[in-house]
């Protein structure tokens, strides 16, 4: 089923970047391969393939093949470290451009120093010194502003209806310091005061890495040194791996969730399949197939000097014409089958 979703999201993805995105409902189709044969060669370095990144990186897989793009892909195992030296060894071995998903997102500099001529677009994680994207290092990827926005009024909503204004929550983090981990955390609680909705954290945020096994673990440690989950209004996750892993860690300890209120970002397939069936409240969809299919046109285009918005029609960002954004999507249980 996962391997059929990514297929059909890419499809989607290619559609919209190509412009031939059209309404209504159509059967649905396999990406077609290019009819031109490209000698372009492409690298993908990603960070670390979790279930998000996991997808991305089919996704981007899917869309060089259908561009007739030799790629190779390379997991970083969460060291930035090995990701500069991947990027090095990809520009030694002739890669004429790379897709970096960024271990820190305040390395990026040395990323850009490691390519050397060899062109590079950011993907999924936005350089935090915005001063290294220009015309031969571009970003596509999400606003993590939004996601942290859309995240919070989707709660807000749902608690307003419940006749709450003063709630207790637990907020999972992912990795501390990163960029979009900032915003996505900050920005929900900043729209849940907007909201009128006054919320106290129950226990200190915990940092889980955007990992389920961790959230999970650190869950149950919660509950050993005697956390009442009865005072407790919502779960907010950073990504929806992690809202997976504090459920069920919260179903291994017999701890009642049916009015808990939880919400993740990203619309994983586990993800959906929660908000179908009354888990979960709500994701921020980010649209893997999106982002892969601008990442590898991105790529093209800096290759073969067209502009960088060719066959691409996403957003370019206000103040950098070297950013693309990919809109993030509010997921409920109202239209949750539109994903599945």
């Amino acid at each position: 089923m996962k391997t059929r979703k990514i297929l059909a999201l890419l499809l989607s993805g290619m559609l919209a970047v190509s412009g031939l995105a059209g309404c209504g409902g159509t059967e649905s189709q396999e990406p077609q391969a290019s009819d031109t044969k490209s000698d372009i060669k492409l690298s993908f370095i990603v960070s670390y393939k979790d279930e998000y990144l996991g997808s991305l990186d089919m996704a981007v897989k899917a869309a060089a093949e259908s561009k007739n793009c030799t790629l190779s892909s390379t997991d970083c195992a969460d060291d930035m470290d090995k990701q500069i030296e991947y990027v090095r060894a990809a520009a030694s071995s002739g890669s004429d451009a790379a897709i970096v998903v960024l271990v820190d997102d305040n390395r990026a500099q040395e990323v850009v120093e490691a390519a050397g001529d060899m062109k590079v677009v950011f993907v999924n994680r936005i350089p935090q010194d915005d001063a290294v994207i220009d015309s031969d290092h571009v970003y596509i990827g999400s606003n993590e502003y939004t996601a942290g926005t859309e995240q919070g009024k989707m709660l807000a909503n749902a608690l307003k209806q419940a006749g709450k204004s003063d709630v207790s929550y637990l907020m999972f983090q992912g990795t501390a310091g990163l960029f979009h981990t900032v915003q996505r955390s900050e920005r929900v609680l900043e729209v849940l005061k907007e909201e009128g909705i006054t919320a106290t954290a129950a226990a200190e945020p915990i940092d889980c890495g955007y990992d389920r096994n961790k959230a999970m673990d650190q869950m149950s440690v919660l509950l050993s040194e005697g956390l009442d989950m009865s005072g407790v209004d919502c779960i907010i996750a950073n990504n929806d791996a992690m809202a997976m892993g504090v459920l069920e860690s919260l179903r291994q300890n017999e701890v009642d969730t049916s009015g808990l209120m939880v919400v993740g970002i990203d619309g994983t397939n586990a993800g959906l399949m929660a908000i179908a069936d009354g888990s979960m409240l709500a994701t921020v969809y980010q649209n893997a197939a999106g982002q892969a299919a601008a990442s590898v046109q991105a790529a093209i285009n800096l290759v073969t000097g067209a502009e960088l918005t060719t066959d691409i029609n996403y957003d370019v960002d206000e103040e950098n014409e070297n950013i693309i954004w990919i809109p993030y999507e509010t997921v409920t249980a109202e239209n949750v089958g539109d994903y599945l």
